[in-house]
């Protein structure tokens, strides 16, 4: 346990969304020097993205295909909640070129515990379990979205419970060989991911297993007037629930202040939003497009306006993420436990 970690800063140039860009195809648009992303960020124009379709129908024509078959998620379903979660899950198993960056491939292999914290729908564990059938698989949330126990979809290594990691894990110390978590950003104090979250993760994780964390700041680059608008008031909203929206810089410190990582990789990946940016631009806008209209429930009156000029907002989101050639950054963090 003691030994020093050091931090590794992998390379955060994905050459297969955003190959360097020349001077006549840089954007008509820069940031706005009082946008939200210039408070936080410094923000990198240096990449543009292309159509990815034949790159993403050649390398993952699994991903490709399931995305086809939902092309119709903008429209209304029975649990649209959980087709966001599924079209999240598939958008960035692309974006980051598989399911996981830990080094575990073969430890799953031989046969290993997995913990999914924030499961969700279960999405990791479907997609995962049946490729490791002697690993054993554990997801957990705090809210039953994912399959019920005698569903037919959940593999015979697989299995799901209800929770609440803030309260402590049912897990005894040292009992998972990879640990996973992503997209808690909205759901989570930094109290908590500190002083709870990323503890209880170390607890429960092997000595020589890895955890990773992937999570999305929800921040827009190269945005449009409107788009500022409903970004600002997004991050004003989670402020104001004492959540911080743009979690990434102070996990990198959380993560870093512990002496229990032998090494911590850090990476990020730019993501288009609209058709722009190819196909998974188009379906990475319709996942955006989705997430703020869950929001309508709560926004509207946050931001003083009533549910039509919230509806208007979102519609011009939509035009100027192609304007403005949008585009968002998720980040991972994998460390092994020392």
């Amino acid at each position: 346990m003691g030994q020093p970690h050091s931090t590794t800063a992998s390379s955060t140039h994905n050459y297969l969304l955003t190959p360097p860009i020349s001077p006549s195809h840089s954007p008509s648009h820069s940031p706005r020097s009082s946008s939200p992303v210039q408070k936080y960020y410094k923000v990198d124009s240096s990449h543009i993205f292309r159509d990815v379709s034949p790159v993403f129908r050649s390398i993952d024509p699994k991903t490709y295909d399931d995305i086809l078959k939902r092309s119709k998620y903008q429209l209304p379903s029975e649990n649209e909640h959980i087709d966001r979660i599924q079209l999240r899950h598939l958008i960035f198993r692309y974006v980051w070129q598989g399911n996981f960056s830990s080094p575990v491939e073969e430890k799953l292999k031989d046969g290993a515990k997995i913990l999914d914290v924030g499961c969700g729908s279960g999405s990791f564990i479907l997609d995962v379990a049946p490729q490791f059938p002697n690993s054993k698989f554990y997801g957990i949330d705090t809210a039953q979205m994912y399959p019920s126990p005698n569903d037919p979809r959940i593999p015979p290594n697989a299995s799901f419970s209800q929770i609440d990691i803030v309260k402590g894990l049912p897990f005894d110390d040292n009992t998972f060989d990879f640990v996973h978590l992503r997209f808690l950003v909205q759901y989570l104090t930094e109290e908590q991911w500190n002083e709870k979250v990323i503890k209880e993760l170390l607890r429960v994780t092997k000595v020589g297993g890895w955890i990773e964390i992937m999570e999305l700041d929800l921040i827009f680059h190269n945005e449009g007037p409107n788009t500022a608008k409903l970004q600002g008031s997004t991050i004003s909203y989670f402020n104001a629930q004492n959540i911080n929206s743009i979690i990434s810089p102070r996990l990198s410190q959380f993560l870093s202040s512990t002496s229990s990582f032998s090494t911590i990789h850090h990476e990020k990946r730019c993501t288009p939003l609209g058709c722009w940016g190819g196909r998974l631009g188009e379906f990475a806008l319709i996942y955006f497009s989705m997430a703020f209209k869950n929001m309508k429930k709560v926004l509207p009156q946050f931001m003083g306006i009533n549910g039509d000029e919230y509806d208007v907002l979102v519609e011009r989101f939509n035009e100027e993420c192609e304007e403005y050639r949008t585009y968002m950054k998720t980040f991972k963090y994998w460390g092994q436990k020392c």
